[in-house]
């Protein structure tokens, strides 16, 4: 068990792109191309969300979409 951590501690990278590589091929042939490209998009949307809420709290996420929909004069 102990080299097989050392194994995922030396490889971890390489280990990760891999898993998510399967993960995607798996999504792309059982839902198709474009959702699966939608499900990233909202689960990347959900991440910088919640990292946004871990950083500032809610008055970030506020000021981020105030931002984002201000009107420009």
């Amino acid at each position: 068990m102990e080299k097989f951590l050392e194994f995922c501690k030396q490889y971890k990278w390489r280990l990760i792109g891999v898993t998510g590589g399967i993960l995607f091929c798996i999504l792309v042939f059982t839902i198709n191309f474009w959702r699966t490209l939608l499900l990233m998009v909202l689960g990347g949307a959900g991440y910088v969300i919640g990292l946004a809420l871990d950083n500032g709290g809610k008055e970030r996420v506020s000021e981020f979409i105030d931002r984002l929909f201000r009107k420009k004069s």
